[in-house]
């Protein structure tokens, strides 16, 4: 079954990540996470994965935290 042409319009006017900081567009080559505390989008260039706070559970998942929320909400590498 063959898509439309409202189909393919729909699909190309849905928005496409882009990282908060360079402006680099989501692609399979650069793929992007968001930010736990902010939810901004970031390449993997521009996020600090594997992050935890005081106060976190021994058995909650690392966090994704942006240069900006590590300093501002106090994470720390693990």
């Amino acid at each position: 079954m063959a898509m439309t042409d409202e189909q393919k319009q729909s699909l190309k006017n849905i928005p496409k990540r882009v990282c908060h900081i360079c402006k680099s567009k989501r692609f399979y080559t650069n793929p992007m996470e968001r930010c736990f505390e902010c939810e901004k989008s970031f390449c993997f260039d521009h996020i600090n994965a594997g992050m935890m706070k005081k106060g976190m559970s021994e058995n909650e998942r690392v966090r994704d935290i942006c240069d900006e929320c590590v300093s501002k909400f106090g994470y720390k590498s693990i």
